[in-house]
């Protein structure tokens, strides 16, 4: 694997970089990428983003976040790198790299990635990518010792990711190393209140109603051990919304008592997405995998292509009951 150093040198010698992350991003994915685009501004770098999504309203506080509009889909003439953040896949990139002929950066914490970088990094103790990209800032010279506006900036983008991805610091995948960074990004001015109220207390009357709508028809399976939860498009079309990240919805589900596995199925154009979350010992990664997806132990997804909602049920059941 190559070194954050090797990374740093490299981005030092290019003038212009695209960054991208993978399809859907969340809280991590955004605030990586943001973080990086804007360190790298401070450098005197052409950083841009590439995005075939936008960026959820909840996230859009971050410096940068409207430059996702969905139109840049590719790689701009010119540029030399491509850092993709948080991404296990190629297939998964939001971005259509199938002509780019340049350098792509691959950067994550996912212990199912698939290295398809020319330059590889994945730090699978790493809570979020976000310590990873905190990590190669103070490589490439930002100091996140003194307080100004840029570095707050940067520090929010950071922090946002760190919160997002392990549960507002209370999954186990939280370090020393992640408190510490936290620590370091407060001491540069982050307003955590401000974060906080974004992420959580931000939600539409027509989210909160869909809320409700999902979690009025949860179920418990196992006898008890796993709850369910299905969305269809309907759902979205008949309060006028767009359903979007549903990560909030799932967390939930884990709330009840004696729940060891929580799932969230989501109808989508072209099929259904799963997304997966467990408690104690339940390892959801061999399931998604075993179904093309991918992630964490404790937090893992799977897209369905050309898959309905009742036949997307029925293959995760099926790998389930192997393991229940």
């Amino acid at each position: 694997m190559n070194s954050l150093e090797e990374i740093s040198k490299t981005l030092i010698k290019s003038k212009k970089i695209g960054i991208t992350y993978h399809v859907s991003p969340d809280g991590d994915a955004v605030g990586s990428a943001l973080a990086l685009l804007n360190g790298l501004r401070l450098l005197n770098k052409d950083a841009y983003l590439i995005s075939k999504d936008l960026i959820s309203e909840n996230l859009q506080f971050l410096k940068g976040s409207s430059e996702a509009t969905g139109k840049v889909l590719s790689p701009e003439d010119g540029t030399e790198i491509v850092v993709v953040l948080d991404c296990g896949n190629y297939d998964r990139i939001s971005a259509d790299l199938n002509y780019y002929k340049g350098e792509i950066i691959n950067i994550d914490h996912h212990v199912s990635n698939d290295k398809y970088g020319n330059i590889n990094y994945i730090d699978i103790k790493a809570a979020a990518t976000a310590e990873v990209v905190f990590m190669l800032l103070e490589k490439l010279g930002i100091s996140f010792e003194e307080e100004n506006d840029d570095v707050r900036e940067i520090a929010t983008c950071l922090y946002t990711s760190l919160v997002t991805d392990t549960g507002a610091f209370r999954h186990s995948n939280v370090t020393s190393r992640t408190h510490l960074i936290a620590s370091k990004l407060k001491n540069v001015g982050v307003n955590n209140m401000n974060i906080y109220q974004n992420l959580f207390d931000n939600n539409s009357f027509e989210k909160m109603k869909l809320i409700g709508k999902a979690l009025n028809n949860i179920k418990l399976l196992f006898n008890g051990k796993v709850a369910l939860i299905k969305i269809p498009i309907s759902y979205g079309k008949e309060l006028g919304i767009e359903i979007g990240d549903t990560s909030d919805i799932i967390s939930f589900a884990l709330q009840i008592k004696g729940i060891e596995l929580a799932i969230l199925i989501k109808e989508i154009e072209n099929g259904s997405k799963v997304s997966l979350r467990s408690k104690n010992n339940f390892d959801v990664r061999k399931i998604a995998e075993n179904l093309g997806g991918g992630g964490h132990v404790k937090a893992a997804g799977i897209t369905l292509k050309n898959i309905n909602l009742e036949e997307a049920e029925d293959k995760v059941f099926n790998e389930i009951e192997k393991v229940l």
